[in-house]
């Protein structure tokens, strides 16, 4: 079992490796506009394709939808009370440990152990956290938030278009699938490279703070795989829907947590570290997960 998660793994170590590497000696990854391209093309068309190709009704992805917001709200409230009992700041501190890694970390895991069934569950999962990000996330750092800010979300256009198309039961011509496909194709290796960049510029100052971090940085996985745990079953999924649910519940601290911090002004350098700290407790979370389902 542990060969099969290693070598189901090993294309997901090795991009992000080769992005940190082209980070450190190259400027191939430096384009701002890289991770616009995936944000706003590669990923709404992996998210689209995947649910137009999912064995799963209407009710089928609202029941994910509605699993994944449970577990975000289990999450958000647990972490509200941690946060309160130790006198942290709910500002900066509530949406790093409320929202997982589900996008550029999440979606290639759970396709690289569960299939092409785990796949099309990430990307419905990773979409409603993609709306936790610009509604809790950005309402809580910035202290304001406008609801208009998620129809610029092509992720999240993207999924109201799949539900709408499996409400009507409509399919797209093969030529439109194929060109999803070769769009969606681009996503998950840039994605993993980008997340290598991003963990290859990260800075750290205050060693004074390091406790504290390492603390919030094992409660995001552990905890999150905990409340998924609790809610999950309940759904009534199949063993392959559940297991990527709760391991994408337990995934690392969210990249782009670090980008809001750093865009409001918030702790980033502590938020880059719970990212470093989270990931290998994420991968043991995630491996646990994989072992109890198989």
């Amino acid at each position: 079992m542990m060969t099969a998660f290693i070598t189901a793994l090993t294309p997901v170590i090795l991009l992000a490796s080769l992005g940190f590497l082209l980070a450190k000696r190259t400027p191939y990854l430096d384009n701002p506009q890289l991770s616009s391209l995936v944000s706003n093309i590669g990923l709404p068309a992996l998210l689209l394709t995947a649910v137009l190709k999912m064995n799963m009704d209407f009710g089928g992805m609202l029941s994910i939808v509605a699993a994944t917001l449970s577990c975000l709200t289990g999450m958000a409230a647990v972490s509200y009370a941690f946060l309160k009992t130790v006198r942290l700041s709910t500002q900066f501190y509530l949406a790093p440990l409320v929202n997982p890694n589900t996008g550029n970390l999440g979606i290639p895991i759970a396709y690289a152990l569960f299939g092409t069934e785990g796949l099309a569950t990430a990307v419905v999962v990773s979409s409603v956290v993609q709306v936790s990000h610009f509604t809790l996330g950005v309402g809580f750092m910035s202290g304001d938030y406008q609801p208009k800010q998620l129809l610029k979300n092509g992720p999240v256009v993207a999924l109201l278009l799949g539900l709408l198309s499996l409400g009507l039961g409509v399919s797209l011509p093969t030529p439109l699938m194929s060109t999803l496909e070769m769009l969606s194709a681009i996503t998950l290796p840039i994605m993993l490279m980008l997340l290598g960049k991003s963990l290859a510029n990260l800075n750290f100052s205050d060693s004074t703070k390091l406790y504290r971090t390492i603390g919030l940085a094992c409660f995001r996985p552990i905890v999150g795989v905990l409340i998924a745990s609790l809610i999950v079953p309940w759904f009534g999924f199949n063993s392959a829907q559940e297991a990527t649910i709760i391991s994408l519940q337990g995934m690392s601290v969210a990249v782009i947590s670090y980008m809001l911090a750093t865009k409001f002004a918030g702790p980033k350098d502590e938020i880059a570290l719970m990212i470093l700290i989270s990931l290998p407790i994420a991968l043991i979370s995630t491996a646990t997960v994989w072992w109890l389902y198989q």
